[in-house]
């Protein structure tokens, strides 16, 4: 409601869509979560967090392959990002590209060691440990 409130230049503001983001993604509204993410991309790529979050919301809104598309073009920008990488390699494993997932998650774990504890617990990564895809 508040954020209905806001009106004029500041609506398009980019700490307006921030919220409004962090608002559609919470709310599941993935298709509006996904053309703010894309307006927040387009206008600060530089931000690694806006790829991420554009990237859930396709995901849940247009198909896995799109939101993986995304994350690419995230990744190229943002090479040292534990995250795109580990995000790709979920992907990946959901696609059955396996042996792409495990590189993937290789380098996610090399650049964050955080990530081999969430390596062995992630749904998505699933098929990369019993080795079929689901």
């Amino acid at each position: 409601e508040a954020l209905a409130q806001i009106a004029g230049p500041e609506r398009s503001e980019s700490p307006v869509l921030i919220v409004s983001l962090a608002v559609h993604t919470e709310c599941g509204d993935w298709p509006r979560a996904a053309e703010v993410g894309a307006i927040l991309c387009e206008r600060e790529p530089g931000v690694s967090w806006h790829w991420i979050q554009w990237a859930y919301a396709v995901r849940r809104s247009v198909s896995l392959a799109a939101a993986k598309e995304i994350l690419m073009r995230g990744v190229a920008l943002h090479p040292r990002e534990a995250i795109f990488h580990f995000n790709l390699a979920c992907y990946d494993a959901q696609l059955g590209r396996l042996d792409d997932a495990r590189v993937l998650l290789d380098t996610a774990c090399a650049l964050d060691e955080s990530f081999v504890e969430m390596g062995r617990t992630d749904e998505d990564l699933a098929p990369l440990r019993s080795g079929k895809v689901e």
